[in-house]
């Protein structure tokens, strides 16, 4: 009889199968007249092996595993480099992100008060343009175009000099005359200062002194563009104010929101004042901008007219930017802080100051000559009455040379103005309600038979308007531009990728650059092959029993 453990065995079907591991050890060593490149072979082969039995990357230890047939070592080779292909192409749209849309606007993280902005600049420019007094315009207009028609000589030179001096602040119908510069004196009001635009004299309360706009060293020394009523100022667009300045400082701020904390006006011009031959339109324009912006009324301005009232509810519009991206190029984040971006004629960097500059320059390299409202160099022409219609011409296409840069068909030409965004600056929006307002009736209701006859007949002869601005509210949520992808964002997204599709971490880097460089360099100072690894074959056999 046999014994009962092999009469168990006995009753094993035939085809049972029994897994048994056989141990390869590595061969002796090669003598020393062996190939040196089978030698250099088998310690890569080795160094391989033992890498993807280590490795803590996923899928590397079946490619080297001697267990998994061929077939299954193509399989996870595959899987492999479909890993490394999905890994490439995400990490590819992070960099994308990281590298052209590295800011994002958002609000900042506390309000901002009123007392830490300065009330807008306001720059009033009359319809009116000229002092019957001084200047009769409709009755010289009507005698020099009358001479035109019969071809007698009703005005003298003198008359025609002064004519054509004065076409370039009226309406535009008049571009097809020549003129020459010239520029009138008027009396200064409290609190506003004299300043010249486009549109002529106009009057401006609050912008900064003429020598913080401009650059005194690049402009000619025939006249002012602004005057002011001080000499410096406590407020920058970057920095906003000095910490050491008070309440009554300069630029003016308010202390608070509504009706009562604003400015209100009563604007009046003489009825004799009015001249529809130079402007079709009569009453004022009104300009609410930053104070470090030389006004431009020509481009954006508010219509005030005469026997209105009308009131501006301003709402601030902030822009701040990070010290973050203070690192960030220009190009990158979308904006110009103050310093990078070194104008000729302005000293402070604003767009509204940068696209002044651009036309201004694009208009002396088209027509030879600028606007006399426009900075410039004492060698430099002014433009004459003939050549207005090459100013228009240069503002036309330089506004289209800036659109096409706004939707990125940069030009590659000289002529391009690059005038990106401040990167910290102040807009003013607005609410706007109108009534009307009738001064005269007004003043006869209240003070009726006691009102003297030369009063009432001056009060009949001038027309007046009324302008109310305050801002909505005491606190406004600012804007601010901030780093949406940092360095640590771009690490911390690009290893969350990695790990993702193939479980590698800072650590399978480190392992990696260890088997590649550390590994080699030590076998080799060592003089012997890496320690071997031991593989292990599963081998079936049948049962015999």
């Amino acid at each position: 009889m046999f014994p009962a453990k092999v009469q168990s065995y006995n009753k094993l079907s035939p085809y049972t199968v029994f897994p048994f591991y056989i141990k390869e050890f590595p061969n002796p060593k090669k003598s020393k007249s062996s190939n040196s490149l089978t030698t250099l072979r088998n310690r890569i082969g080795n160094l391989f092996r033992e890498y993807c039995s280590h490795s803590s990357i996923h899928g590397i230890n079946y490619i080297g595993s001697a267990q998994r047939s061929r077939w299954e070592r193509l399989w996870w080779v595959a899987m492999l480099i479909l890993s490394i292909y999905g890994c490439t192409r995400l990490i590819q749209n992070i960099y994308y992100r990281w590298d052209h849309k590295p800011v994002i606007v958002s609000f900042d993280e506390k309000p901002t008060s009123v007392l830490q902005i300065p009330f807008p600049a306001v720059t009033i420019c009359p319809e009116t343009k000229f002092r019957p007094e001084c200047l009769n315009f409709s009755a010289l207009s009507e005698k020099f175009f009358e001479g035109n028609e019969t071809g007698k000589d009703t005005v003298n030179e003198e008359e025609i000099q002064t004519l054509l001096s004065l076409i370039q602040i009226c309406d535009r119908h008049y571009s097809h005359e020549p003129y020459q510069s010239l520029l009138a004196k008027y009396n200064l009001h409290d609190w506003f200062k004299e300043t010249l635009t486009d549109e002529g004299i106009c009057y401006t309360l609050n912008l900064l002194p003429q020598k913080e706009i401009f650059r005194q060293e690049n402009l000619h020394n025939d006249y002012h563009y602004s005057t002011s009523l001080y000499n410096t100022s406590s407020w920058s667009s970057d920095d906003g104010y000095d910490p050491r300045a008070g309440l009554l400082t300069y630029p003016r701020r308010i202390l608070g929101s509504g009706f009562e904390s604003g400015i209100y006006l009563q604007l009046q011009i003489p009825t004799s004042y009015e001249d529809y031959h130079c402007r079709e339109a009569q009453g004022f324009k009104v300009l609410l901008h930053s104070p470090a912006e030389y006004p431009v009324t020509s481009k954006k301005f508010l219509r005030l007219t005469f026997s209105h009232e009308v009131t501006i509810v301003i709402k601030p519009e902030i822009m701040l930017t990070s010290k973050s991206l203070h690192s960030y190029t220009p190009s990158r984040r979308r904006c110009f802080f103050s310093h990078e971006r070194k104008l000729q004629f302005f000293a402070i960097y604003n767009q509204a100051n940068c696209e002044l500059e651009c036309l201004t320059n694009y208009t002396r390299k088209l027509c030879s000559c600028v606007r006399f409202s426009m900075p410039h160099h004492g060698r430099t022409k002014i433009c004459e009455s003939y050549q207005l219609e090459c100013c228009i011409q240069a503002e036309n296409e330089i506004q289209l040379l800036i659109a096409n840069e706004g939707i990125g068909k940069e030009s590659l030409s000289e002529d391009q103005c690059r005038c990106l965004p401040a990167c910290n600056s102040i807009e003013f929006d607005t609410e706007i309600t109108q009534t009307k307002y009738d001064f005269l009736k007004s003043y006869e209701l209240r003070y009726k038979s006691r009102i003297p006859a030369d009063v009432l007949k001056n009060i009949t002869s001038i027309n007046f308007a009324k302008l109310a601005i305050y801002f909505k509210q005491a606190q406004y949520m600012a804007m601010k531009r901030n780093e949406l992808f940092g360095w640590t964002d771009f690490i911390a997204n690009c290893g969350g990728v990695l790990g993702l599709c193939m479980g590698v971490s800072l650590l399978s880097l480190v392992e990696l650059l260890y088997y590649c460089l550390v590994r080699p360099v030590l076998m080799l100072r060592q003089g012997r092959e890496s320690p071997p690894v031991v593989a292990e074959r599963i081998m079936t056999v049948r049962s015999l029993y």
